[in-house]
């Protein structure tokens, strides 16, 4: 008898793991299961690889350059005697590095200040920019440049200046190779037109699209 009913248990066993199948019971311990992979490294997730000696000079350019369209509404020195106005900008930019961009940088603006007296600013900037990751799809922006301004106006002497440009922005990436740009510009610039003297400094905000990377 005593033997029956060691005998009842290793007979149930088998009726039992097969019933267990049956209803998807989980045959194993949770801690048997892999563990969870930790998220990925914010740096790591904008990194490109390192093709720079597979590509040629242009393909490099063509596959790590991007395009900038910018709005720029700037509060000129009060020593240039001109009003607040919005102005434009077109940046196309090559990331030699990860996250380290050069580029060249052309501006416009155009206004009156008075009957007759038809004002365009232009300016055409060559720099740098570092791009530091805050969040996936979010990015800090600081970069400078430097070049010449022209400053023309209908009743006045027209000028040529120099501009030294610092700019800091946050990017918001909508799509793949589409964000949302949005910062401040302050200028430095040394022209005599209209009798400014010195360094007359102007602050900008703008907001755009970048295109590519």
């Amino acid at each position: 008898m005593k033997s029956l009913v060691f005998a009842l248990p290793l007979f149930l066993l088998p009726c039992a793991a097969a019933w267990a199948d049956d209803l998807g019971l989980p045959t194993r311990m949770a801690l048997d299961e892999e563990p969870a992979k930790p998220p990925q490294d914010v740096e790591l997730e904008r990194q490109r690889p390192d093709d720079t000696s597979s590509l040629t000079p242009m393909e490099f350019i063509f596959r790590h350059s991007q395009l900038e369209l910018e709005a720029m509404f700037t509060d000129f020195d009060n020593d240039l005697g001109l009003k607040s106005h919005l102005g434009y900008y077109l940046r196309w930019g090559v990331e030699l590095l990860p996250h380290l961009s050069v580029h060249a940088t052309y501006r416009y603006n155009a206004f009156g200040t008075g009957p007759g007296d038809d004002i365009v600013v232009q300016a055409l900037l060559l720099g740098a920019s570092y791009h530091i990751p805050l969040m996936r799809d979010f990015a800090f922006v600081g970069g400078l440049a430097v070049g010449p301004s022209w400053w023309n106006s209908s009743v006045a002497h027209s000028e040529i200046g120099f501009t030294f440009s610092a700019e800091v922005a946050l990017t918001a990436r909508l799509y793949e190779l589409l964000r949302l740009k949005a910062g401040v510009v302050l200028d430095g610039v040394s022209t005599d037109f209209r009798g400014a003297s010195g360094l007359s400094t102007n602050l900008s905000y703008l907001v755009g699209l970048e295109i590519g990377l």
